[in-house]
């Protein structure tokens, strides 16, 4: 059976980063997050763009090893960077997240993670807090 292979997605990648403030006045910290270990690549897929400081993100669950879309602060990744995905899972993931929504994949443009790519540092500088 032949078996066709998804095209690849232009993404926003980034990384968790070690150390994650946290509490109250975020005096507390984490080794990276509830969910995810320190360094694990994530996928950034959506956001909420003026409104809030969270973003959507694929990536591989720290118990389980198995790929989690979740909603985190967007203040908790580093290394931002815009790559061409392969991995057939994420990329499915992409897409089942995607279809949800009356028009599908037509939001998930290049135009789109480039707009991500431009306002996820902003949010990540100190006069933004």
């Amino acid at each position: 059976m032949n078996h066709l292979k998804p095209e690849p997605l232009w993404t926003l990648v980034a990384n968790i980063k070690r150390e994650i403030s946290y509490g109250e006045r975020k005096l507390q910290t984490r080794i990276g997050s509830k969910q995810f270990s320190p360094g694990t690549k994530v996928y950034i897929i959506d956001w909420f763009a003026g409104m809030t400081e969270d973003i959507t993100v694929i990536g591989l669950a720290r118990d389980t090893k198995r790929l989690i879309t979740i909603i985190i602060r967007a203040e908790w990744v580093e290394n931002l960077r815009i790559k061409l995905c392969y991995n057939p899972k994420v990329c499915s993931k992409i897409t089942a997240y995607f279809d949800k929504e009356e028009t599908g994949m037509q939001r998930y443009t290049e135009q789109f993670i480039n707009k991500m790519f431009i306002g996820i540092p902003q949010w990540n500088t100190p006069e933004s807090r």
